[in-house]
C-alpha cells in the first residue's frame, strides 16, 4: 500500500494526499505515511482514538516534524468544541466533520454535521491565527447536502457514494456538487 501512496503523491507535483487514519493508536503509522508521502501528505487523525488533549498534541507534533501536514477528524457525536485546544496550537491545518459513522458508504447525512460546520466557522472567524484551518465535512454528501455544508462554512467536500453510484456517471456527479457548492 505504501508504494501505491507514494506513487500517486509522484504523479502530481502540487498534490496533497489526505490520510484518514480511522484506527486506534494512529501514532503508529506515521513513520511510514510519512515515508511514502514526504510533504504532500497530510496525516488525519481521529479524535476519539487519543485518550486526551496532551495525547492529541502530541501526535500532532510528531506528525508536523516527520514533515506532514495535520488534520483532526471528529465523529458525529463529538462536540466542536472537544477540538479547540487542538487547533489552538496550530499543529493541525484541517478539520475533518464527519456527517456519517465511519465505517461504510452510503449512509444519511447527519444534520448535527451542519451545527459543528457553523461552530468551527465561526471559531476560525474569531481566532486570525488560525483562519487557514480548512474545514472538510465527509459522508452522505450529494448535491443537496453539499449546498448546505457549504453554506455552513466547508472548505472541503468529501463525496464517494453519491459520485461513484451516480446514474448519469462520475463527471456528472462532480458537476452536480460543482454546481451545488458554487453559490457560495
Amino acid at each position: 500500500m505504501v508504494e501505491a501512496i507514494r506513487e500517486a503523491c509522484d504523479a502530481a507535483d502540487d498534490a496533497v494526499l489526505d490520510l484518514h487514519m480511522c484506527v486506534d493508536r494512529p501514532g503508529r503509522y506515521v513513520a511510514a505515511m510519512a515515508a511514502a508521502t514526504g510533504s504532500k501528505g497530510r496525516f488525519i487523525f481521529q479524535w476519539e482514538a487519543m485518550g486526551n488533549l496532551a495525547e492529541a498534541v502530541q501526535l500532532a507534533s510528531d506528525v508536523t516534524a516527520a514533515g506532514m501536514r495535520c488534520g483532526v477528524s471528529i465523529n458525529p457525536e463529538t462536540d466542536s468544541e472537544a477540538i479547540h485546544g487542538l487547533l489552538e496550537t496550530g499543529l493541525a491545518d484541517m478539520v475533518d466533520v464527519l456527517a456519517v459513522r465511519p465505517g461504510f458508504g452510503g449512509q444519511t447525512f447527519q444534520e448535527s454535521a451542519l451545527v459543528k460546520l457553523r461552530q468551527l466557522r465561526h471559531w476560525r472567524d474569531g481566532h486570525a491565527s488560525r483562519s487557514s484551518v480548512q474545514l472538510l465535512v465527509d459522508g452522505g454528501v450529494n448535491a443537496e447536502t453539499a449546498a448546505r455544508a457549504s453554506d455552513a462554512g466547508a472548505d472541503i467536500l468529501v463525496a464517494g457514494t453519491f459520485l461513484f453510484r451516480h446514474p448519469q456517471g462520475l463527471q456528472r456527479g462532480v458537476d452536480d456538487l460543482l454546481s451545488a457548492s458554487a453559490h457560495k
